[in-house]
């Protein structure tokens, strides 16, 4: 089964300091900022998600009634 890749619009706000080193690592790999973010977007996601199913770590689940 494949994912299929849907894209949203967010908005969050960054200091200047921080655009321009994303900025300037986005120039290094010759890729746009906008490319840049969503690359690490994805890459938190899914270092989120392998932990997640790897932790060891008893999970708690509340059900609602």
């Amino acid at each position: 089964m494949k994912k299929e890749n849907k894209m949203e619009e967010i908005e969050f706000e960054l200091d200047n300091k921080t655009i321009l080193k994303l900025a300037l690592l986005a120039h290094e790999k010759n890729i746009t900022l906008n490319d840049l973010i969503v690359d690490v977007l994805k890459q938190g996601i899914k270092d989120g998600e392998y932990r997640f199913e790897h932790d060891k770590r008893p999970q708690l689940l509340n059900e609602a009634e």
